[in-house]
């Protein structure tokens, strides 16, 4: 992938699979779900299903991207595990680059020469494994991992965010939450201050946030359909809530990233 390679995509896409972008040279700066990342020649980003990104196209850079969907990867209960428990896609940490040392080089270089779009029915799983030992090698080097992957503070708030993926567009209330995953409120309010700093309403009040800005800035729908699938009952309580998380009206946040 070079920059130029990117000039199809302007526009801000939401996909459906997952993408892991290497900067060869130069350096340039992504934004993920309207963060600004800047990426440097040696370094990866990680991208999960359906983020919303935005290549750059203005920057002077090079470098190569995976893309890889469910239906590829996940095969059995071990690959689901896998993709829903490392820190590189969860839901819940904001996409960091990392480096890439000479093992992951390898493992990249050695996928790029087996991959064949010829009918070969060994390829996939080849590729499959690769994908797994590239995976789990770069949550292994991803130091951040190493801190807190493992603790009990990031199990109970990694359980809440899948809840929270799963419901936040009927589900409002901690206590709900609480309910569903089985934990008491101050535990789950210790785990959440310690892997993300956020209080659990605040966490689920940006995920229906972020959703809302996925869907202004990808979508058809007006504001309107827009407050009802996110499972506000009047149009105007979903205005007075955004505006008070972002400072402007959602029809201003469209037109400022549409422009």
């Amino acid at each position: 992938m070079n920059r130029k390679a990117c000039s199809i995509t302007r526009k801000p896409h939401r996909a459906s699979f997952y993408q892991i972008i290497r900067i060869t040279s130069g350096k340039t700066i992504q934004k993920v779900d309207f963060t600004p990342i800047e990426v440097s020649a040696g370094e990866m980003l990680f991208i999960g299903k359906d983020q919303i990104l935005s290549f750059d196209v203005e920057s002077e850079y090079n470098g190569e991207i995976i893309l890889f969907t469910d239906e590829f990867y996940i095969r059995n209960e071990s690959d689901s595990r896998l993709i829903k428990q490392i820190e590189l896609f969860n839901p819940f940490i904001i996409n960091t680059p990392i480096l890439f040392n000479e093992h992951i080089n390898s493992i990249w270089e050695l996928m790029k020469k087996i991959y064949s779009p010829e009918d070969d029915s060994y390829i996939p799983n080849i590729l499959h494994h690769l994908l797994s030992s590239f995976l789990l090698y770069s949550e292994k080097i991803n130091s951040h991992s190493k801190r807190i992957a493992s603790s009990p503070n990031y199990q109970i708030t990694l359980q809440f965010s899948h809840a929270v993926e799963n419901y936040y567009k009927i589900m409002r209330k901690v206590n709900d939450y609480k309910a569903h995953i089985g934990i008491s409120a101050k535990a789950l309010s210790k785990a959440l201050k310690c892997t993300v700093g956020k209080s659990p309403k605040q966490y689920i009040d940006e995920r229906i946030l972020l959703e809302a800005k996925r869907l202004l800035v990808y979508s058809e729908m007006n504001v309107k359909e827009i407050s009802f699938e996110l499972g506000f009952d009047e149009p105007t309580n979903f205005s007075k809530f955004f505006r008070e998380y972002v400072g402007f009206s959602p029809i201003d946040f469209k037109k400022q990233h549409l422009s």
